[in-house]
């Protein structure tokens, strides 16, 4: 079989099942000693898989969706209905990324890590503002953002709102739209210049112009040996500051198993921001080890039984144990906390940008990053409108894909 790494691989899922199934072997290749520095992940992968031909395969999100794309996966319809496989409690956000359009599946994965809005309940009772609810769309979320106050001059200013990408305006507008069923690029074409765009840019630079938004771009990078310092640099929520942030589940571990550190952080979570237009989608959702069998697997039976076991409601429930840092799958499976159940909420996911993006080439990549360092900066210092900076760049980016 093929993984990342085989001894976090083993220590996970491997051990275990030798030891339920001692009829088995498990020759385990890890991509990781074969990834020389420089090389494209994808291509490594993608000739281990010809060279090797391995029988199961346990890859990211990302590497799944190529061999996916390319036809080289089998299906698991079959199976399912053979071993009657339970995919009842299953995150249907979770199986939404592994079908075709058809509804076939071609992977499962036994964890995910989710994004949820953490909010701070001390800085919205001072305020007197309601507290967020589950499905808000993102055009409120940034409003709610923009009335706490941001004392000039204090030491510890009242921030809105923090995004994981609030370093990068440009790609946090991209990311927002993105879960919000927007494409960036299709059919050759790039289409920013259009309402829909238009709408995501304007909230969010009108959010860095009112400083209502945390700007990552200066955010300490000097090196430190404090526990408290670097979690609080992954997750700026924990400074007490931030009135509500997108971050993932591994916030959600630190504040439980950190309650000593922070004792003043009053917090709740609710579910992933979404749009008007699709109120069910977000992307929220990434998978670190998708599980799938090769279209030409020599052993597509053994390769099963494995996915059938790690991925099945008995062995969800010894996950909370063997991977506390990700979620269960199935929705069963040690949420015993309500709050949990806000990750679980949305039933699709959208995350095609960074498929749209592996189909351009570096010179337009290249040209992306450059002409997001020019209009960004244009528009929050009211140089020019959102609607003629989108224009701009669309019609900059089009030119380099032509001449490319």
């Amino acid at each position: 079989m093929l993984t990342w790494n085989e001894q976090t691989f083993n220590q996970k899922y491997g051990n275990l099942f030798l030891a339920t199934h001692p009829n088995y072997d498990l020759n385990v290749i890890s991509v990781m000693e074969h990834l020389k520095p420089g090389e494209d992940i994808n291509q490594v992968v993608e000739s281990l898989v010809t060279k090797e031909n391995p029988d199961l395969l346990s890859l990211q999100m990302d590497l799944f969706a190529v061999l996916k794309e390319q036809g080289r996966l089998a299906s698991f319809t079959d199976w399912i209905k053979k071993d009657k496989f339970d995919l009842t409690g299953y995150t249907p956000g979770v199986l939404d990324q592994m079908k075709d359009e058809q509804g076939h599946l071609y992977g499962l994965a036994p964890t995910f890590v989710g994004s949820a809005l953490y909010y701070n309940k001390k800085l919205f009772e001072t305020n007197n503002i309601p507290f967020p609810t589950d499905l808000m769309t993102w055009d409120d979320v940034f409003a709610v953002a923009q009335r706490f106050p941001n004392k000039a001059g204090s030491d510890t200013p009242q921030i809105g709102f923090y995004h994981p990408n609030s370093s990068n305006p440009f790609l946090m507008a991209l990311r927002i739209g993105d879960s919000s069923g927007l494409s960036l690029y299709n059919a050759q074409k790039f289409t920013l210049s259009t309402k829909a765009w238009e709408g995501v840019f304007q909230n969010v630079t009108e959010c860095f112009k009112a400083q209502a938004c945390f700007d990552g771009s200066h955010a300490d990078t000097s090196q430190t040996t404090s526990i408290e310092v670097m979690q609080k640099r992954n997750h700026p929520f924990l400074g007490g500051n931030i009135a509500m942030a997108i971050d993932d589940s591994s916030l959600y571990r630190t504040l439980l198993t950190n309650k000593q550190r922070y004792p003043d952080l009053d917090w709740g979570i609710v579910s992933f921001p979404i749009s008007n237009e699709h109120p069910d989608m977000g992307n929220n959702i990434a998978l670190n080890e998708v599980l799938s069998i090769p279209l030409h697997a020599k052993e597509p039976e053994g390769a099963w039984e494995f996915i059938n076991y790690v991925c099945g409601a008995d062995y969800a429930r010894m996950l909370p144990r063997v991977n506390p840092d990700e979620l269960p799958a199935r929705q069963s499976a040690g949420n015993e906390d309500d709050m949990l159940g806000s990750f679980y909420k949305l039933e699709r996911v959208n995350n095609q940008m960074t498929n749209k993006l592996r189909e351009l080439p570096r010179p337009v990549i290249a040209k992306m990053d450059e002409v997001s360092q020019t209009y960004i900066p244009d528009i929050l210092a009211d140089k020019t409108t959102v609607s003629e900076a989108l224009q701009m760049m669309e019609q900059e980016l089009q030119l380099a894909l032509a001449t490319r």
